[in-house]
Order: C-alpha cells, then sequence, then structure tokens
C-alpha cells in the first residue's frame, strides 16, 4: 500500500467515524442524556462546554496518532523524532482549536440566551470565521509552532518581472517540520500575505519558486482565493443555520441543543467534502494557466508538479472517480494534461473545501482535522495542504 492510500483510508475511516458517531447521537438522543438540564449558569455552561471539547479531543487522538506519527514513520515521511515530541505538538495543537471552540460556544449560547434567536448566533458565526481570517497566520504559528522569516526572493523576482508581473510586498515564509505544508494567502480577501514553506526556497530553483509564487499571484488577480474564501464561508453559516434549525426552536440556547446542532453540523460539513472539492479543483487548474499564460514554460511544470506531489502524498496520477470524491487538488498527470490543451480555460474557487474545513472552527465542525491530508499534523490544521 502506498503513503496516498494509507492517509487516504486514515481520512475516510476518520470522517466515517464522526458521520456514524453524529447520526447514532442523534438518533440515541445522547446531547440531552448527557445534559438533561437546563444550564443553571456560566459556569455550569463551561463545564459542559469542556466536556464537549474533551470528548472530541480524547475520540480524535487515535486518528491523529495514525495520521501525525505512525503512518509518517512507516513509510518514512518526516515525522516526530519520539512519540513523546509527537504529543507535545499535537497538544499545542488542540489547545489552540480548543480555545477558539471554547469561545465560539460560550459565545453561542450567550447569543442565544438573549436574544431568543438563532439569527444572533449565526451572525457571531460569521464574525469569529471573519477573525479567523485575520489571525489566520497568528493562529498556524500557535498550532503549528512555525518559525518566521523574510525569504531572500530576488533571483524570483526578476523571473516574475520579466513574465510583466510584480512580486507582491508582503511575503513571509515559514519554517516548519512537515514536509506536506505548502503555505496559504493568508487573511481576508484584498488583505492577502503570501506565506511560503521555507523549506522550497532550498528544495526549489529560482525558477520554479517563481512560478509558483506566479500562480498565487493568478488567484489574487483572477479572483479565485476570494471566491473559494466566499464559497467557505457562505457554506459553513448555511450549515450552521440548517443545523440549528433541526436541532429545533432556540436550540443553541443550551450546552444539549449547542452538541446537537454541532452533531447536525457535523454531517452538512460530510456534505461538503463530497460537494465542495469539484469547485476548488477548478480554481488548482486556473492557477496553473495563468501561470502558463504569464510566461512560465511549459518545462517548469513538468519538473514542478511532480517534485510538490512527491512532498506531499506522492500520488501523480489516480482514478477519475477516486479524484472527483475525495482530492480538491488535481493529480500531477491531469494538470500537466490540461496544460497542454492549445485552448485551456478554467474557473474555480480556489482552496474553497479546505478554507471550509479551517473556517469550520467557528461553527465547532468535528471535521476540521479528520480529512486525510491533515489529520494527526498540526502544521496542517490552520494552512491546509494545497497546489
Amino acid at each position: 500500500m502506498t503513503y496516498a492510500r494509507a492517509r487516504l483510508y486514515l481520512g475516510i475511516t476518520g470522517v466515517g467515524f464522526w458521520v456514524v458517531a453524529s447520526v447514532l447521537a442523534l438518533l440515541a438522543g445522547l446531547p440531552t442524556t448527557l445534559f438533561p438540564n437546563y444550564d443553571l449558569d456560566a459556569t455550569e455552561t463551561a463545564g459542559r462546554l469542556l466536556t464537549i471539547i474533551a470528548g472530541y479531543i480524547v475520540l480524535s487522538l487515535p486518528f491523529d496518532l495514525f495520521g501525525g506519527y505512525i503512518l509518517p514513520r512507516r513509510f518514512n515521511r518526516s515525522a516526530p523524532s519520539s512519540l513523546p515530541a509527537y504529543l507535545v505538538s499535537w497538544l499545542r495543537g488542540v489547545l489552540v482549536q480548543g480555545v477558539v471552540y471554547f469561545l465560539a460556544g460560550m459565545l453561542f449560547i450567550t447569543a442565544a440566551r438573549q436574544s431568543g434567536s438563532v439569527f444572533l448566533v449565526i451572525v457571531l458565526a460569521g464574525m469569529i470565521m471573519l477573525l479567523q481570517l485575520i489571525m489566520q497566520e497568528w493562529l498556524a504559528r500557535l498550532a503549528g509552532g512555525f518559525a518566521l522569516s523574510k525569504p531572500e526572493l530576488s533571483g524570483a523576482e526578476k523571473l516574475i518581472k520579466r513574465w510583466g508581473l510584480d512580486l507582491p510586498d508582503n511575503v513571509v515564509a515559514y519554517a516548519g517540520k512537515d514536509e506536506g505544508f505548502v503555505g496559504a494567502l493568508a487573511g481576508l480577501p484584498g488583505m492577502e500575505r503570501l506565506v511560503l514553506p521555507a523549506a522550497w526556497l532550498t528544495a526549489l530553483n529560482d525558477e520554479a519558486l517563481a512560478a509558483q509564487i506566479t500562480r498565487r499571484i493568478g488567484v489574487i488577480k483572477r479572483g479565485s482565493r476570494e471566491r473559494g474564501v466566499y464559497l467557505a464561508l457562505i457554506w459553513n453559516l448555511a450549515g450552521l443555520w440548517i443545523a440549528s434549525s433541526l436541532a429545533g426552536p432556540n436550540a443553541v440556547d443550551t450546552s444539549s441543543g449547542l452538541l446537537t446542532t454541532i452533531l447536525y453540523f457535523n454531517l452538512w460539513s460530510f456534505v461538503g467534502l463530497l460537494v465542495l472539492p469539484s469547485l476548488s479543483r477548478g480554481g488548482v487548474f486556473e492557477a496553473d494557466i495563468f501561470a502558463r499564460k504569464a510566461g512560465v514554460p511549459h518545462d517548469v511544470f513538468n519538473v514542478l508538479l511532480p517534485e510538490l506531489d512527491r512532498r506531499q502524498d506522492d500520488e501523480p496520477a489516480r482514478s477519475r472517480l477516486i479524484e472527483t470524491i475525495f482530492h480538491p487538488i488535481p493529480s500531477v498527470s491531469r494538470r500537466l494534461e490540461r496544460l497542454h490543451e492549445k485552448h485551456a480555460h478554467a474557473f474555480g474557487w480556489w482552496h474553497g473545501a479546505r478554507m471550509a474545513l479551517f473556517l469550520s472552527w467557528g461553527c465547532m465542525g468535528f471535521l476540521a482535522r479528520a480529512v486525510h491530508c491533515n489529520s494527526g499534523r498540526p502544521e496542517l490544521w490552520v494552512m491546509l495542504p494545497g497546489d
């Protein structure tokens, strides 16, 4: 079995666990069994929220161990030197996520009690997700333990200028340990900062690095990144509204009602894992085509795409069915085929599927770090792997 396929099976198992667990918990009335009485005060609410979050962390731990420690070591990928070292990095990540969940839960219950309406809860969820975007770099550094530096890009900048573009002013590099980290465009649309993996500065030559930067310039200029962010926001807000409606009138004003809402939201997130990747793949093609039309030679893509794939799942080709269901990033073979089309054109929502997972922190979703690409990998919980 390949590393890519092992990770895929882990993701299917982890996501499947949460979907089945959510359905069974709803059918069995678990939220009211756990919390049969109305929350008497803020202290009791806080204690119950901590119970929910602790349960989420404990039940996720086996999948995290496989994804972040066992599988990487089994397939000789980048991995922590020891189990204690891994648990330290894992604990840092779950604490950062747990704090966001706790604050969101307290705000939701308080707002629902004060307003008697779920509308304010939806508004607050939107505000939390916007704050996540604003604080994305800070959250990534806290959860992943990254070191921050200013990269030397003079060689790449000359090539980018030759292709008629300007290197963004706000470029930084993050040094981490997970070879699957690809950086991000972090921040609100229109105020993004380009985050590069420090490993690329040594692993890629100037031409390959310039090509990747050009692709990310393209997703901004073409509006694909903006569309991806809005898609993620709208998807999560719609899901939270549907979940809270299914949970019952004013359900979010109690711990049991909030847990019921979370369980329904998990099911909505699962639907997103099936629907959103197709939209995200278009954004990847769009970025590739933009860079090619800007002047990046075909030969650069022929070397660059396989190299970056080797640093992630190392699966340059896969069946169309597997890709359609599970992968928001097209395979290397499919991307090269599209680039060689005579009149290549694409339109998409760049990173929308995986941005929805990160932003689902603001809705207390349990699938945010259960998918194959980031299960057990704290460095990839805020800035998920991409293209």
